[in-house]
C-alpha cells in the first residue's frame, strides 16, 4: 500500500508540477492593477481605473501623460494584439511564426510600409509626435511592468520587441491593409473584364458593356441628403447599362473549360469570397431625440478574434493654463494614443469604410521581367529595385526584391501569358497617413469636426457626427486627391481642401446613415470619392443594409432613444433575400415537384419562411444557399466566357446582384451556357445542387437551421496550433442570428467589433458592446467580461462604472 501511495505521488508530481509551473508562469504575466507604479517619463501623478468589466477609465495632467497612460495600460493587456498589427503591416509576422507566415510577409513588403512609417514620423508636428513618442515609451513601460512577457511569446519562443514610434504608424497601416488592401484584386478582376468586353474604357458616354457588372446605379441605393423622408427620394429602379449583346458577351458559345482550370467555387480563392469590409453607423438630429443633442450610432464590422479589436476607455485630463480638459469616451485601437470612435461631451462620431477609387492597378504586357527593367513588344520600362529581408523564426532569412516601374510597385508577373500588373495606392504615400485624427478629441460642433476631414491621414472612412446643439454630418475622413484619373493614386496631385471634400450638414429628413453603400446623390462629390471609377458603382457595397437602416430610421415616430438605436443595429429582418424567396415559390410549381419529393419537401419548409436571419430558421438557410449557389454558378458562366483567368484573382464584382437579378429574369438565351436548354432549366439545377448541398450538410433539410451553419466562434489567433487549450483561449461558440445585407451583420465570426450609441454630453445614457473583455490574458476576469452581453444584445454603460481597481503612475 505505501509503495501504491508513493507511485501515485510521484506520478501526481510528474503530471502537476509542470501544470503548475505553467500556471505561474501564466500568472506573473497578468498586469498590475492597484498600488503604485513609478515613471520617469511623466510630468505629474497619473490615475489609472478598471471597473467590474475592466474597462479602465485614465485621468491625467496633460495630454502627454494620458497618451502614456494609454500606451501604459495598452502594453499590459493587449501587447501580443499590438505586435500582430504591427508585424502585418511590416512584413515581419515571419519572424514570430516561421515560413507558415511567409506569403502574407512577401504581399505586404511589397508597399515597403515600416520605411513609410519612418517618413509619416518625421512630417508629424512637434505636438503629435511628443503625443507618440510618449505613447511608445507607456507601451514599452507596461510590457516591462509584467513579471513575466505576454504568455504568447512563451508559446512562440520568442521575446517581445520594443514598442517603436514608427509601430504606431504602422498599426494604421494594418488597417489600410484590412480595409483597402483587396481591392487591389477587384481592380484587377475590372481590368480583365474590359479588357475581354473590347478594352474600351467607359469614360466616353454612358454606352459601355462594362456597366452591365459594374452599374452605377442600383434599386438599392439609399443615399443620404435626399430632399424628402420618402423611399421615393432617390431613383432607382431603372437599369443603367444595356445588357451584353451576343456579339460583345456569348455565354451559350463559350469554349468549355477543361476541368483542371475551370472557374467553380472550389477554384476560388477562399479569402476572396469573403464579403468587403462593412460597417454601419448614423446619426439622428436633435430635434428627433429625447435629449435635444444628436444620437449617434456605431458599429464597426470586422473580423473578430481574442482579444477584441477595440479598447474600451474613458480618457480624461484635468488640464492647465495651456490645455483646457479633456473627457473621451470610446474605444482606441491597441498601438494608437487617439480615441478612434466615441465621444468628447461636444461632439460624438463613429466610422464606416468608404469604398472609392484610392488605388490604381495597371496591366503592362510584359515579355520578359529583368533585374533593372522590364521589357514589353513596345520597348524597354526602366525598374527601380529594393531589397527586403524577411526573418523568420526557425529558417535562414529571405530577401525579396520590390521592384517599381512607372506605374507603381510590380505586384505579379507571367511573361509567358504577357501580364505584368503594376500598382499604385494611397496608403503609399506619406502625406496620406498621420496623425491629425488627434485633433478631434476637441472639436465642438459638427462644423469644427467636418472641417478637419480633408488634413485626416486614414484609410478613407464615412465619418457620421452629432454635436451636443443638435446638428449632425457626414464627410469622408482621409486624404482625397483632386486628380480623377489613372493617376489619381500616383501622389501627384494636389489633395481636396474644405471647399471641396464631400459632406452632408443637417439634412431635411434630420437623419443620416452609412453602410459602405453609397452616401451622397451629389455628382460633383460621388466623383471625388470615386474618381474614374463613380460611373462603375466606385466598388460601394451593395446597399440593401442601408436602405434598411434608412427606413427603420425613417420609421421611429416619437423622439429616438439610444434603445431604438440598438433595436436597429440587431434588426435581423430578411428584406433582401425576400425577393429570392418569392423567385423559389413560383419557380417550385406542379411540374417542376412531380416525381421529385425533395423538392416538394423544400417547398413546404420554404413555406415556413418568416422573414428573419434567426437561428432557428430553416427557411431562411434554404433560401440564402440557394442565391448564394444560383450567383456562384451565373457568375461562372460569365468567367468562363470571359476567359477570366482561375488564379485566385476572380471575386464577384460588389454590385453583382443587379446583373444577376436581371439575367435571372429576362433570361437572355445568350447569357446561358450551353449545358442548359433553357434558364428554368438552369435554376432548378441550382436548387437540387442546393439540396444536395444541405442534405450533405445536415443530414435532412428540415435540421438545417440558419444558426447551424456556421456558428460564431472567436477565437485566438494561437488556438489553432495548441487546440487543446483552446476552450481556455477561446470565446464560447454561439448560434447567433443575422447576416450580410441586413442591419445585424454576423457571418461567423465576422461582424459588430463594437456597438454604442450616445449623445453628446448625456453619455451616461449611452451603451456600449464589444464581443470580447478589455484583456488578452485568459486568467484575467476581463478576458471574457462582456461577451455573452454582445451576443445577446443586452446594453452595457457606455461609461466605466465605479472603480474596483486604481493603480497610480507616479513621477519620479
Amino acid at each position: 500500500m505505501r509503495f501504491k501511495y508513493y507511485v501515485a505521488l510521484t506520478v501526481a508530481a510528474v503530471v502537476l508540477l509542470p501544470v503548475a509551473v505553467v500556471h505561474g508562469v501564466l500568472r506573473a504575466s497578468l498586469p498590475q492593477l492597484d498600488g503604485r507604479v513609478r515613471n520617469a517619463a511623466l510630468s505629474a501623478p497619473v490615475r489609472i481605473e478598471r471597473d467590474r468589466l475592466g474597462v479602465t477609465t485614465i485621468v491625467a495632467a496633460n495630454r502627454t501623460d494620458l497618451a502614456y497612460a494609454t500606451g501604459f495600460v495598452h502594453g499590459q493587456d493587449r501587447f501580443f494584439e499590438m505586435d500582430l498589427s504591427r508585424r502585418l503591416a511590416a512584413g515581419e509576422l515571419s519572424e514570430l511564426f516561421g515560413k507558415v507566415a511567409l506569403g502574407q510577409d512577401e504581399n505586404a513588403r511589397l508597399f515597403r510600409f515600416r520605411s513609410i512609417a519612418r517618413a509619416v514620423i518625421q512630417q508629424t508636428t512637434a505636438g503629435q509626435r511628443a503625443i507618440v513618442e510618449a505613447y511608445a515609451k507607456g507601451v514599452n513601460a507596461g510590457l516591462t511592468s509584467l513579471h513575466s512577457r505576454p504568455w504568447e511569446y512563451w508559446v512562440l519562443g520568442s521575446p517581445p520587441v520594443a514598442w517603436l514610434p514608427e509601430d504606431t504608424v504602422l498599426v494604421e497601416h494594418a488597417m489600410w491593409w484590412d480595409l483597402q488592401a483587396n481591392g487591389l484584386r477587384r481592380e484587377m478582376l475590372r481590368r480583365e473584364i474590359n479588357a475581354r468586353l473590347g478594352g474600351k474604357e467607359c469614360d466616353a458616354g454612358w454606352k459601355c458593356a462594362l456597366r452591365f457588372f459594374y452599374p452605377a446605379r442600383t434599386e438599392w441605393d439609399a443615399p443620404d441628403g435626399a430632399p424628402t423622408e420618402t423611399a421615393a427620394a432617390f431613383p432607382t429602379a431603372s437599369p443603367t447599362a444595356d445588357m451584353p449583346g451576343p456579339d460583345v458577351l456569348d455565354v451559350r458559345g463559350a469554349t468549355r473549360v477543361p476541368a483542371a482550370a475551370a472557374l467553380t467555387s472550389s477554384a476560388v480563392d477562399p479569402a476572396a469570397r469573403i464579403p468587403a469590409v462593412g460597417s454601419n453607423n448614423w446619426a439622428v438630429a436633435g430635434r428627433l431625440t429625447t435629449t435635444g443633442a444628436a444620437l449617434v450610432a456605431s458599429d464597426m464590422h470586422l473580423g473578430q478574434r481574442v482579444p477584441a479589436i477595440w479598447y474600451h476607455v474613458r480618457l480624461r485630463t484635468t488640464g492647465t493654463a495651456t490645455e483646457p480638459a479633456l473627457d473621451l469616451s470610446g474605444v482606441t485601437l491597441p498601438g494608437a494614443p487617439p480615441l478612434v470612435a466615441g465621444s468628447n461631451g461636444q461632439v460624438a462620431w463613429g466610422f464606416t469604410n468608404s469604398y472609392g477609387d484610392w488605388l490604381n492597378v495597371e496591366l503592362v504586357p510584359c515579355t520578359a521581367v529583368g533585374e533593372n527593367e522590364l521589357r514589353t513588344a513596345s520597348g524597354a520600362v526602366p525598374l527601380s529595385v529594393e531589397r527586403e529581408e524577411i526573418r523568420v523564426h526557425g529558417a535562414p532569412a529571405v530577401m525579396l526584391e520590390v521592384k517599381s516601374g512607372p506605374a507603381g510597385v510590380l505586384l505579379q508577373s507571367d511573361p509567358e501569358r504577357q501580364t505584368c500588373w503594376f500598382a499604385s495606392w494611397l496608403a503609399q504615400l506619406p502625406a496620406a497617413t498621420n496623425m491629425n485624427l488627434l485633433s478631434l478629441e476637441r472639436a465642438t460642433s459638427v462644423d469644427e469636426a467636418l472641417a478637419l476631414a480633408p488634413s485626416v491621414g486614414i484609410p478613407h472612412q464615412n465619418f457620421v457626427v452629432g454635436d451636443r446643439a443638435g446638428h449632425i454630418g457626414w464627410t469622408i475622413f482621409g486624404r482625397i486627391p483632386t486628380d480623377i484619373g489613372a493617376e489619381r493614386a500616383s501622389g501627384h496631385s494636389p489633395w481636396t481642401t474644405v471647399e471641396n471634400h464631400p459632406r452632408i450638414v443637417d439634412p431635411p429628413t434630420g437623419r443620416i446613415w452609412t453602410a459602405n453603400a453609397r452616401v451622397t446623390a451629389d455628382e460633383r462629390q460621388e466623383t471625388a470619392i470615386g474618381g474614374d471609377l463613380a460611373a462603375l458603382g466606385a466598388e460601394y457595397d451593395l446597399g440593401a443594409r442601408a436602405q434598411q437602416i434608412r427606413d427603420d430610421l425613417l420609421a421611429l415616430r416619437r423622439p429616438a432613444t439610444p434603445a431604438d438605436m440598438l433595436r436597429i443595429q440587431l434588426d435581423d429582418r430578411a428584406v433582401f433575400l425576400t425577393r429570392w424567396k418569392d423567385l423559389l415559390l413560383g419557380l417550385i410549381d406542379a411540374d417542376s415537384v412531380r416525381g421529385q419529393p425533395r423538392r416538394a419537401e423544400f417547398k413546404k419548409l420554404l413555406e415556413s419562411w418568416q422573414g428573419r436571419a434567426s437561428v432557428d430558421s430553416v427557411a431562411y438557410r434554404l433560401v440564402r444557399t440557394y442565391h448564394e449557389r444560383t450567383q456562384d454558378a451565373v457568375w461562372e458562366m460569365m468567367a468562363r466566357a470571359l476567359k477570366l483567368p482561375a488564379d485566385g484573382n476572380v471575386m464577384l464584382p460588389m454590385q453583382f446582384e443587379a446583373p444577376l437579378w436581371r439575367l435571372v429574369h429576362e433570361q437572355p438565351v445568350h447569357m446561358l451556357a450551353a449545358d442548359y436548354r433553357s434558364w428554368r432549366e438552369f435554376l432548378l439545377a441550382q436548387l437540387d445542387a442546393t439540396i444536395a448541398q444541405l442534405v450533405g450538410s445536415c443530414g435532412q433539410l428540415e435540421h438545417c437551421t440558419w444558426g447551424s451553419r456556421k456558428p460564431v466562434h472567436v477565437q485566438h489567433p494561437i488556438s489553432h496550433g495548441i487546440p487543446f487549450l483552446s476552450p481556455l483561449l477561446d470565446m464560447p461558440a454561439l448560434a447567433l442570428p443575422g447576416d450580410h445585407d441586413m442591419p445585424r451583420v454576423q457571418d461567423g465570426a465576422f461582424g459588430a467589433s463594437e456597438r454604442f450609441a450616445v449623445s453628446p454630453g448625456h453619455e451616461d445614457q449611452g451603451y456600449f458592446h464589444m464581443p470580447g473583455g478589455q484583456s488578452g490574458h485568459p486568467l484575467s476576469p476581463y478576458y471574457r467580461a462582456g461577451f455573452l452581453e454582445w451576443a445577446q444584445g443586452q446594453p452595457l454603460p457606455f461609461l466605466p462604472g465605479p472603480a474596483e481597481h486604481t493603480l497610480t503612475l507616479q513621477p519620479d
